[in-house]
């Protein structure tokens, strides 16, 4: 026991100390002295305390453990350490550390208390343990695959459940051990990089590993990672997402999108193949029916050429259409635009019809006025001779088709309105899409692949315009009404405006390289007919051996040739100084753009796609010059 005298350097420290400080009686447990901590911390005045009993203030929350560390006192023993919640003026709680022992105070025995306020301490711990706690419950209960690992040798520290089962392992198996040497990781390499950005970031985001599991069976995982402290030491938290039944998803629609590119590459194969095989014997029947035209005179032999001209036409027409739509759907129609007049275009069209003997049975008129548009030609000529086609296909002999063209604000705008059967409401919504007709019956009088307005839709839109279909029902006609922006001559490039007209072909030095005997001769009569001097040759090898012999203006090459392909032929002729000059012109049945370009690029002028108009042809050579080309 102290004797302890208050004197003025003692209360000094007393009064100054951060300490809680707190003298009272032994005796009666009244409060003798405090400090300023002690008022500060419990909100307390000194009058309020100083000579009450510390049992009437309700200091102590636990009274007992006060009456416990009194008896502590008077067994002759210091307290040390003594944990104890005290209630504060105002209710609050507060946890302290005491430290107490017995000191006489002015001759009175009196117990002399030090307090440490270790609240927020003990709130922190709080905090930290029950953020553990959910920690481990998050841990446990997380339906995806956890661990933590050791950043120093990559152990694994602790594991949850979802992660034993996906690995198959025990938690006595994993624990203590590394990754690799529990064959987790498929790519090593995969492991290293992760290390490698964990100890460069401190943390791996969406890496994708292969694991495998106990039972041999591999897993793509995705796994997120960070660095943290575990058990005091720097750890590897990682999460992990199961991702192999999506993965193969993605490989079975890779795998099907392989396929389907390569059925896309066979079917373009196939239609190739099949507009060859058409084309040639339509290129062979147009070229012969030339040559009739010319040897026939007027009446049932002249009748005969117009029905067989006429179906030729219709034949190549539709292998026209079948092909387009072919070439739509994929995105391979190429336009090539300029500048026209769209009631000039729609005239050339009637006329067309006119000429072929399709419109004697029906009043068909054209109206309107004159409007400029960008487009390709041929192709808004096939939009309008298919709209026509159709008109005259579904109206009766005797029947009105009606024409017209007109500017509507920043619109050209082409009308086909006919007196026919109409379209029903329920095929209406349908009937620009592919293979769609009306039921015929089974005579197929209209005949047809249901192509045509597939056809018109699709160019029209690749024009930046667009077309619709309207009827009164049944019996009561239809009207089909395309738009396309509207331009001026002014407002067209001279590029789009066109050259000078091509002059008529005068007699030209004219080699044919051609294996289809039909096609070959039929082409050497019509040629012939027209004045030009023709050699001909049925392969490659002897195709290049005429070029230099025969030394013609123009070569007609055909691209399939037996012995040395048309492409070689062309090749090979650009080299040789002697064939350089000679004007080469692909007449093929391949039609397709990569046809085009690799005629080109092969050393041809043009490219040609049978069968082609006599007098288209005899065109073109007027075009080609005198066999002059520059080398």
């Amino acid at each position: 026991m102290t004797d302890l005298g208050m004197d003025a350097k003692l209360r000094a420290a007393f009064e100054l100390s951060p300490t809680i400080l707190c003298v009272t009686s032994l005796e009666d447990g009244r409060v003798v002295e405090v400090n300023e901590a002690f008022l500060q911390t419990t909100g307390y005045t000194r009058d309020e305390v100083i000579g009450q009993a510390i049992g009437d203030l309700g200091l102590w929350v636990d009274p007992a453990l006060r009456q416990q560390g009194l008896a502590v006192l008077r067994a002759g023993q210091a307290i040390r350490g003594l944990e104890a919640r005290l209630r504060m003026k105002n209710g609050e709680e507060r946890v302290a550390i005491i430290g107490a022992d017995l000191i006489t105070l002015d001759g009175r025995v009196c117990v002399f208390n030090a307090l440490t306020d270790i609240t927020e301490r003990v709130r922190t711990e709080a905090a930290l343990r029950e953020s553990e706690q959910r920690f481990a419950q998050l841990f446990h209960a997380n339906p995806l695959p956890m661990s933590i690992t050791s950043l120093r040798d990559g152990r694994h520290l602790d594991v949850n459940e979802a992660a034993l089962r996906h690995s198959g392992y025990t938690r006595d198996e994993m624990l203590g051990r590394t990754k690799p040497e529990l064959g987790f990781w498929v790519a090593p390499e995969r492991r290293q990089e992760l290390v490698r950005l964990l100890h460069a970031q401190g943390r791996v985001r969406d890496l994708e590993a292969v694991f495998r599991t106990q039972s041999g069976e591999e897993r793509h995982l995705l796994v997120n990672s960070e660095v943290i402290t575990f058990a005091g030491e720097p750890a590897v938290l990682s999460v992990s997402l199961d991702i192999t039944e999506r993965k193969h998803a993605e490989a079975e629609t890779e795998a099907r999108r392989r396929e389907a590119a390569a059925a896309n590459r066979a079917k373009d194969e196939f239609l190739a193949m099949l507009g060859h095989e058409l084309r040639n014997p339509l290129g062979t029947i147009t070229n012969a029916l030339a040559v009739l035209e010319r040897l026939a005179g007027d009446g049932e032999w002249r009748r005969l050429t117009g029905i067989i001209g006429r179906q030729a036409v219709h034949l190549t027409r539709l292998v026209d259409d079948l092909l387009d739509v072919a070439r739509l759907t994929s995105g391979k129609i190429t336009l090539r635009p300029s500048f026209l007049d769209l009631h000039e275009l729609a005239r050339r069209c009637v006329d067309a019809l006119d000429q072929a003997g399709r419109i004697q049975d029906h009043d068909v008129h054209l109206a309107g006025e004159a409007v400029g548009v960008h487009g390709d030609p041929a192709r808004l000529e096939q939009v309008v001779s298919n709209l026509l086609d159709n008109a005259l296909k579904y109206t009766p002999v005797g029947g009105r088709v009606r024409v017209s063209t007109e500017r509507v604000g920043g619109d050209a705008v082409l009308r086909v309105r006919d007196t026919g059967q109409g379209i029903p409401a329920e095929l209406l919504a349908r009937v620009f899409d592919l293979f769609v007709q009306e039921p015929q019956a089974l005579d197929r009088a209209r005949g047809g692949l249901g192509l045509g307005l597939t056809l018109v839709k699709r160019l029209v839109e690749l024009h930046g315009g667009a077309v619709s279909a309207s009827s009164d029902g049944p019996g009561r006609g239809s009207e089909f009404v395309v738009r396309l922006p509207a331009t001026t001559a002014e407002e067209a490039t001279p590029a789009d405006l066109g050259g000078a007209a091509s002059p008529a072909a005068g007699p030209r030095r004219i080699l044919i390289v051609e294996d289809g005997a039909d096609a070959r001769e039929s082409l050497r009569l019509l040629l012939e007919l027209a004045g030009h001097d023709v050699a001909t040759s049925s392969d490659g090898p002897w195709g290049l051996d005429a070029l230099r012999a025969f030394k013609p203006d123009v070569a007609l090459i055909d691209l399939g040739l037996p012995g040395m392909d048309g492409y070689a032929v062309a090749r090979h002729a650009r080299r040789d100084p002697e064939t350089r000059h000679v004007h080469l012109v692909a007449l093929t049945g391949y039609g397709r753009a990569e046809d085009q370009r690799q005629a080109l690029e092969a050393g041809f002028d043009l490219h040609l796609t049978k069968p082609i108009d006599p007098r288209t042809l005899s065109a073109l050579l007027g075009q080609l010059g005198s066999g002059d080309r520059s080398p």
